[in-house]
């Protein structure tokens, strides 16, 4: 099946992203002590919502979730709170040795290129930068991400700072939309999983 985007004019009024991190934790029975591993696999959550519509929207938000066929089908979302805004069009520098840190280049020189909290995504993994980051003087900069990389991206890769996307999968196998009297939907809760490779 094909992936689809999701679509341009379907904007949620609310949209919750979040990270489910993939740990395992372990307790001595002897002396209690904790320790906790951190394991590949963290995945982007996100719950849309939507208020009450009427067609055409409401068509287009139920034909669209019908065509995914369930948990079957897929779909690139991109961050609606934070699209991003920066013009700047950066690539992957090298292999990565740290796949918490991001090395691009392509930057301008000795400036603030980007802020803690901004999306990015690279070979189709979507990232948050951790903390702000400034280029050196040859337009460099490593970058500080959340989640770890699943994939190291390969050499000369686009750094995608506009609208960055994941692929997600509905949760769980089924929608509704309850319509009201007047065709009128009552309010719709999408839940959204990010789909590792």
């Amino acid at each position: 099946m094909a992936i689809l985007d999701w679509p341009a004019s379907l904007v949620p009024s609310k949209a919750t992203w979040g990270l489910q991190s993939n740990t395992e934790s372990f307790t001595s029975p002897l002396n209690r002590s904790s320790q906790t591993v951190e394991r590949p696999g963290a995945r982007w959550k996100v719950t849309l919502e939507f208020p009450p519509m009427k067609d055409p929207e409401l068509g287009r938000l139920e034909a669209f979730l019908a065509s995914l066929g369930g948990m079957a089908g897929r779909f690139t979302l991109w961050p609606h709170g934070r699209p991003g805004t920066s013009p700047y069009a950066p690539l992957v520098r090298e292999l990565m040795t740290n796949f918490k840190v991001l090395p691009t280049s392509s930057w301008p020189s000795s400036a603030l290129v980007l802020r803690a909290g901004d999306y990015l995504s690279v070979d189709g993994e979507l990232k948050m930068v951790t903390a702000d980051v400034t280029s050196n003087g040859a337009g460099q900069a490593d970058v500080p991400v959340a989640p770890a990389f699943r994939n190291a991206p390969l050499i000369n890769s686009v750094v995608t700072l506009q609208k960055p996307r994941a692929t997600m999968m509905l949760v769980p196998d089924e929608y509704s939309v309850t319509v009201l009297p007047g065709r009128v939907s009552d309010a719709v809760v999408l839940s959204v999983v990010e789909d590792i490779k």
